[in-house]
């Protein structure tokens, strides 16, 4: 414990005293005053000290200093700890009863506490000018609405070819696949191919999924019960995906369902969406669409070079991936009359990216932005190509 003396003069509330004149002990004490709340106030010793002659103005130019409503003071990463409360409660817990940790921690405040310009450059350099923690309200809108529209485009697209793919009259009517798997697999049928079409496996219902899943849609993106929205176009998507066969086991088509299944937990609980009220925000949903991200980008790369094929390692894939994909493009044939090194350092690059700044998805925030850059710059030059 790193208490140092009491001061009589006590604080109604719990008082954290800073350098003002410190622009790296600003900026985060700006991050401590949001995760605190009105539990702790904040203040700069330039404009307290007077109130506390018991603690010299040393002392305060050194570390910062907190002061309990009972008047004890504490310094250093001990007061640090103890002003973020329940956030730091396992911290505070080894500072006092583990050894060696109060020792070293202080270690680590003391050296950053005596190199605070440097820090005030790092941090600069990963967070910017402002580190509190983003609210990711216009985030969240941004992305439910555009989930909607990509399920949109899949219920609409599917919806002009759904007689013809598995159709009672099409290549692979659900109807009798359905018929094969239960003869096959019994009652397991149901819980292994989960789709609404074991009530009806008709045209007509064919039909309504995808009309139901196109206007549900059109709910989703005008930000209209978001959650009982998205719930509803899971079922519906699965529900076709299943029926689709081979003809919806594409990657792009799990994908989707994966995403449409996790913004569940990510999009906000209220009938309608509204900038001006924005709904609390789910750290846990935001964390398992970033894990989907990360899986996605990182196993796009890795199985490229696990794959056996040579010409991903000598970055020779470019020489014939334009001659072979399915939709090619016009930019895609400008692209394969470049030279040799060109396309060699457009591998390398796709591999870069995909294998080593999904990690960066992770990172403090700048360094967040320029993965989420390289990433859709990425996204579009395939798109082009």
């Amino acid at each position: 414990m790193n208490r140092l003396a009491r001061v009589s003069s006590p604080p109604k509330t719990p008082l954290l005293i800073f350098d003002g004149d410190c622009h790296f002990c600003r900026r985060w004490i700006e991050r401590w005053r949001e995760l605190t709340g009105g539990a702790v106030e904040y203040a700069a010793f330039q404009e307290v000290a007077e109130r506390f002659p018991e603690i010299p103005r040393e002392n305060f130019e050194q570390a910062v200093h907190f002061i309990d409503a009972n008047g004890f003071v504490y310094r250093g990463a001990d007061a640090v700890f103890r002003s973020l409360g329940k956030r730091a409660r396992v911290w505070s817990w080894c500072y006092g009863h583990v050894p060696g940790f109060g020792p070293i921690t202080e270690a680590a405040y003391g050296f950053v506490a005596r190199r605070r310009r440097f820090a005030s450059f790092l941090t600069r350099l990963f967070w910017g000018n402002d580190v509190r923690r983003p609210t990711y309200f216009r985030t969240r809108d941004v992305f439910v609405r555009s989930l909607g529209v990509i399920y949109l485009i899949a219920f609409l697209s599917l919806w002009l070819q759904i007689d013809g793919l598995v159709g009672e009259e099409g290549i692979s009517p659900i109807g009798r696949y359905l018929q094969s798997a239960r003869a096959q697999l019994g009652s397991d049928a149901f819980s292994l191919l989960p789709t609404l079409c074991w009530f009806d496996p008709s045209n007509a219902f064919l039909h309504f999924l995808c009309g139901a899943g196109a206007v549900i849609s059109i709910l989703l993106i005008a930000g209209l019960a978001p959650v009982f929205s998205l719930a509803l176009l899971f079922v519906l998507y699965l529900s076709l995906t299943i029926a689709g066969q081979t003809f919806l086991s594409f990657q792009w088509d799990i994908l989707l369902l994966e995403t449409g299944f996790l913004a569940l937990f990510f999009a906000p609980w209220q009938w309608r969406m509204k900038r001006g009220s924005p709904a609390p925000f789910s750290r846990v949903g935001f964390f398992l669409l970033k894990l989907l991200l990360f899986k996605l980008m990182l196993m796009s790369g890795v199985v490229k070079l696990t794959s056996g094929d040579d010409s991903w390692w000598n970055l020779t894939a470019l020489d014939f991936h334009y001659w072979t994909q399915p939709l090619p493009t016009a930019l895609g044939w400008w692209s394969d009359q470049h030279p040799e090194w060109f396309k060699k350092f457009s591998v390398a690059f796709c591999l870069i990216v995909e294998i080593g700044v999904p990690f960066f998805i992770w990172a403090p925030r700048r360094w967040r932005h320029i993965a989420a850059g390289l990433l859709i710059f990425l996204q579009l030059v395939i798109a082009a190509t």
